[in-house]
């Protein structure tokens, strides 16, 4: 009996991708989206709002008391998000948009909402800071990478 030596080609139909809105987020989004044409799979753009960034970022003591930074960022999030889903929207593929607030470490809050939604691929991008960056800045990508139990693809920042 002949074995078949084709590589096996896992049935992909829900694929999310993460975005930051950094100068990445639309050629990931619009990379995704192209992965989901070709695969006839539906798209959910997902960005996640870590609200213990804004203590890292702003102390509460040079805040006016009246100034909801939460929700003013929050707003700007589902602004960009529009954005990006009009983009791809215009490609041909109508994504779900998401965004999910969570205290989690930002790379295992992707992983669990995939999970949670029964998503077949993860799709990021990597900003390109190397060893040094990942070293001292922590990286979304190498944590999804390291820590998905399904495919993932890194997209990589174009050279100019």
């Amino acid at each position: 009996m002949p074995v078949d030596k084709s590589p096996v080609k896992p049935l992909i139909k829900h694929i999310l991708v993460a975005v930051d809105f950094s100068p990445m987020a639309l050629v990931t989004a619009q990379m995704a989206a192209q992965e989901a044409q070709l695969r006839g799979a539906r798209l959910t753009l997902l960005h996640i709002f870590n609200p213990q960034m804004l203590n890292l970022q702003m102390p509460e003591e040079i805040l006016p008391p009246t100034l909801d930074l939460r929700e003013k960022l929050l707003h700007m999030a589902h602004a960009e998000m529009e954005k990006l889903r009009q983009s791809v929207t215009e490609g041909g593929i109508t994504p779900q948009v998401e965004i999910v607030e969570s205290g989690e470490n930002i790379g295992k809050a992707v992983i669990a909402f995939g999970k949670a939604h029964e998503v077949d691929m993860l799709v990021v991008g990597s900003h390109g800071h190397g060893a040094i960056g990942r070293l001292l800045l922590g990286s979304v990508a190498n944590d999804i990478v390291h820590y998905a139990r399904c495919p993932v693809l890194v997209v990589k920042q174009p050279e100019e």
